[in-house]
């Protein structure tokens, strides 16, 4: 979550064919992030755009915004996303396209007569829907097929005689005769080759492609191809006709193999990877079309169902034109044309309005190429956009059977798209990339914006149990790091050259040298392992509970980029390019880095380094993959003695002054914000609790989604709603509830014959007339509780104690909240094990599913409940179970734990009607 709320990671809708190759961003994180940094009538920009989707969440807030699309094909997408057509036209353009002349007829008659049959029923003139065709296991080698069966829906047998509406027959002679009749196919084949650039090293590429369809197929689509660029219409409308023909030429091919469902093209080596099976389906070109026009009319109503209804973007040529008249958005091809639209001219000649400033940079990085997408986009971009659309993707790479871009690739892109916009860019605007899950997309987003000179604000990458998004937040060169100096009436300042607000300087490495330039000195392993260790160290004190390395990463780089150890990569990195390759040292010699007398562990980090640096030289690493190495090294290196790693991927302090000065669990700190919230700030929407919750934890207290949502659900009420949260739980009441109960443990012992002990702080507690207090006698309020434990001073904390001397000592801990790390992790982790003590942590039965959460998330409470002996026991069963005579300890164990036995038979009881058993 953020400052607005939550990171919902999932995508937006988009049509079938972009989730594949360029799905929609998180719509959810855009609209917060443009609210958040953005006001009304500031500039937005999208450098790497997916269909326009940024641009309409910036139009729809009433933004100037600016979208330079990754492809052709998002290009075309984009122009429908940000002017929808209306439905209206839409639908008479494709009604004029079916009623168009073709020869003797219209377009879609002249292709359903290549699909024309007979009813098996009624003998009557129809259209086949599909035909089947088989690929024998001999032929198959070959390439050869046959047709065999026709599936096919006859409108008079429907209505008069009733059955199922699609039906299927074998071919007649007059069916075999149209499947292998010649159409044209040879023409149509020519003309749409031509639309096909030539792929070095793969030159029959285009041939395979287009042998996936039958002739007929060919003719038929060819033919929708011809109306649809043949005839003058408006922008959104031609390109709503591109996409519906986009979506109906995969179903219209050999790799429709059941009705509705159509595999994947592969393509490999220069080559279509030929499909598994031995039957495929000649789906009718028109009706393949007709069924992608529905799609897409479907996909364009729904655009123009949103909340602020149809929206039209009025669009400029570059970025100016924003700030002369009434253009809402530019809309540009990625790459350095598009990226022209963003330069200021100063120079253009009769332009007097001044050039607007980007406020806000929001987006995803590239999306890496794959062999998948790139067939994909060279197939679609060739058929619907022509020749010149489809040489502008890298083409060479098809040729190749496998293609693996490095993250580099992916820094390098954005570094390069960075410093273009950079002279565009507001003073105080922001940078804000939703990456893609996994520790080198962020780490290749953040060194991409050190590389353009940008500075790190945050980095959030989602945990593996976490549903929000991955963001990386970055300043722009020159900009001040918040909070930055202000004035007495909260002004901020500018920074002074050389002085602390100059983002140029960074601390020193030396205790006693003032701060230096970033650039002062290169690149250094030891500086940043070491910087590693103290921001996990500061991270994980300050979270007061262990982290996930995906929690941990964001930090690490934010304090990497504060050290200045980012951008000295990004230097070194850059200079390595530059000189072909060649890595030349970017660590200074131990002998000047290393302090006089250096103690152990900054010798085991030197001589970490010195491997590092030996093995940099023999083989050049991909800088991400350097910078995430170099990061997991340092956090499990074997010497490794203030951080552990837990459990897999999960890391905890290991010093012990460490350990002493870590906070309160994160957790438990959420969970009462949560509660004093929703107790005290009235009815609340969830939007705005949401808002709230962020407004309070922030840096290294980021909390998860998942626990702040765990804590919602185990407060609100059965009575709240989406826009009206209320909570039952009253503090007052609850305290009370906590003192009754202690009272009921404390005459419970003194049933049993035991002798009682109620914590120090619980004796002044008022039940009835009297105190807590009360209840126990000279003997008991004087007793020596060494006698049960060596920890005297720790016992006489603990809730309540039953115990017999020298034998056995019951411990109650009761807590009408889920905060366990205060009973588990401090108060009895001072208390040793016994055979001797059993602890038993008495909870509210409304706390179950929030304790059943917690301890799945956090390790060091799972081991502290096997290492105590603890048993866990709702308050409810605990008081069933008090009030029994006679009372004996043998029946407690079906009321034990968070799903105890007594529920269960409740349960199997209400199903066969009998007792509701013990509540």
């Amino acid at each position: 979550m953020t400052g607005r709320g939550p990171l919902d990671a999932r995508p937006g809708f988009s049509l079938p064919v972009f989730d594949r190759i360029s799905p929609a961003p998180p719509p959810s994180v855009v609209a917060a992030r443009i609210d958040q940094h953005t006001g009304p009538g500031d500039v937005v920009a999208d450098l790497f755009g997916r269909g326009g989707w940024v641009a309409r969440a910036a139009v729809d807030r009433q933004r100037l915004t600016v979208s330079l699309e990754s492809s052709p094909l998002s290009r075309m997408l984009a122009e429908v996303v940000l002017r929808p057509p209306d439905v209206r036209h839409l639908d008479a353009a494709f009604q004029g396209m079916a009623a168009s002349p073709r020869g003797t007829s219209s377009l879609k008659v002249s292709i359903g007569d290549l699909f024309a049959t007979r009813c098996a029923t009624c003998s009557r003139t129809l259209v086949a829907d599909e035909i089947a065709w088989s690929v024998d296991d001999d032929a198959g080698i070959a390439g050869r097929t046959r047709p065999v069966t026709r599936h096919y829906r006859c409108t008079v047998c429907r209505d008069q005689r009733g059955g199922s509406e699609q039906r299927q027959a074998p071919l007649d002679a007059d069916d075999l005769r149209r499947a292998t009749a010649d159409v044209g196919a040879e023409a149509m084949r020519t003309s749409l080759l031509a639309r096909f650039p030539s792929v070095p090293g793969a030159e029959d590429l285009p041939d395979e492609l287009l042998d996936l369809h039958t002739g007929r197929q060919l003719v038929g689509l060819g033919a929708i191809l011809e109306r649809i660029e043949g005839d003058l219409r408006a922008a959104p409308v031609l390109a709503a006709l591109r996409l519906a023909l986009l979506h109906a030429i995969l179903p219209a091919s050999r790799l429709a193999t059941q009705p509705g469902r159509t595999g994947a093209l592969r393509v490999s080596s220069g080559h279509v990877r030929p499909q598994a099976g031995i039957a495929f389906l000649e789906r009718n070109p028109w009706l393949a079309f007709e069924d992608a026009f529905r799609v897409v009319r479907g996909f364009i109503q729904r655009l123009d169902a949103g909340t602020a209804g149809p929206i039209q973007a009025r669009l400029g040529e570059d970025l100016r034109s924003l700030g002369e008249g009434s253009a809402t958005t530019v809309i540009a091809l990625s790459g350095p044309a598009g990226l022209v639209a963003l330069r200021d001219d100063p120079n253009a000649y009769g332009r007097t309005a001044p050039t607007p400033r980007i406020r806000l940079v929001v987006g995803q990085p590239p999306m890496r190429p794959s062999l998948d997408r790139l067939g994909a986009a060279y197939h679609g971009t060739s058929w619907v956009l022509g020749r010149e659309a489809a040489s502008l993707l890298p083409l060479d790479a098809l040729a190749g059977g496998s293609l693996r871009i490095p993250w580099s690739w992916q820094t390098t892109e954005l570094a390069r798209a960075l410093e273009a916009v950079e002279g565009s860019m507001a003073r105080d605007g922001r940078v804000v990339q939703i990456v893609e899950a996994g520790p080198e997309a962020i780490v290749a987003a953040v060194l991409g914006g050190a590389t353009a000179g940008y500075r790190l604000i945050s980095a959030r990458l989602a945990d593996a149990d976490d549903d929000a998004a991955a963001i990386v937040e970055m300043l722009p060169p020159g900009a001040r790091l918040p909070p930055g100096a202000r004035t007495r009436a909260n002004v901020g300042l500018d920074p002074l050259p050389g002085g602390a607000g100059d983002p140029d300087i960074v601390p020193s490495t030396r205790l006693f040298r003032a701060p230096e330039r970033f650039d002062d000195r290169p690149f250094s392993a030891t500086d940043a392992a070491r910087t590693v260790t103290d921001v996990a160290v500061e991270t994980l004190r300050e979270r007061g509970e262990p982290a996930r390395f995906e929690r941990l990463l964001g930090e690490i780089l934010v304090g990497l980029d504060r050290a200045g150890q980012l951008r000295r990569l990004a230097t070194a990195t850059r200079d390595e390019s530059a000189s072909g390759g060649s890595r030349q040292p970017t660590e200074t010699p131990p002998a000047t880095t290393a302090p006089a007398s250096p103690d152990t562990e900054t010798a085991e980090r030197s001589s970490a380094a010195r491997g590092r640096r030996s093995a940099d030289r023999e083989a050049p690493a991909d800088p991400v993959d350097r910078l995430v190495g170099l990061i997991r090294d340092e956090l499990g290196r074997p010497t490794q003695r203030r951080v552990v790693e837990i459990e897999p991927g999960r890391w905890w302090l290991a010093d012990a002054n460490d350990l002493a000065a870590a906070a309160v669990p994160l957790a438990d700190r959420v969970e009462w914000a949560v509660f004093s919230l929703l107790s005290t700030a009235g009815p609340l929407s969830e939007a705005a609790f949401f808002e709230r919750i962020a407004s309070l934890f922030g840096g290294h207290d980021m909390p998860d989604h998942g626990l702040v949502q765990a804590c919602l659900e185990s407060y609100r009420s059965l009575a709240s709603t989406p826009e009206r949260l209320l909570t039952m739980d009253d503090l007052l009441g609850r305290s009370q509830e906590h003192t009754d109960l202690l009272a009921t443990i404390a005459e419970a012992g003194h049933r049993l014959k035991m002798r009682v002990w109620i914590g120090r702080r619980e004796q002044t507690r008022r039940v009835g007339g009297s105190t807590l207090g009360d209840l126990l006698d000279d003997g008991e309020q004087n007793a020596h509780l060494g006698i049960i434990s060596p920890a005297a001073d720790e016992l006489a904390e603990v809730d309540c104690i039953w115990y017999v001397r020298g034998k056995v000592g019951f411990l109650f801990e009761v807590e009408w909240t889920a905060m366990l790390g205060e009973p588990l992790l401090r108060k009895h982790a001072r208390i040793p094990a016994d055979e001797g003590l059993i602890r038993f942590l008495v909870i509210a039965p409304e706390r179950a599913e929030l304790v059943r959460y917690k301890l799945a998330r956090s390790p060091l409470l799972r081991a502290a409940l096997d290492a105590g002996t603890w048993h866990i026991i709702k308050s409810n069963h605990l008081r069933t179970f008090l009030a029994r005579e006679p009372l004996d300890l043998a029946d407690l164990e079906p009321f034990l734990g968070l799903d105890p036995a007594v529920e269960r038979s409740a349960e199997q009881m209400a199903l066969f009607g009998g007792a509701s058993g013990v509540a």
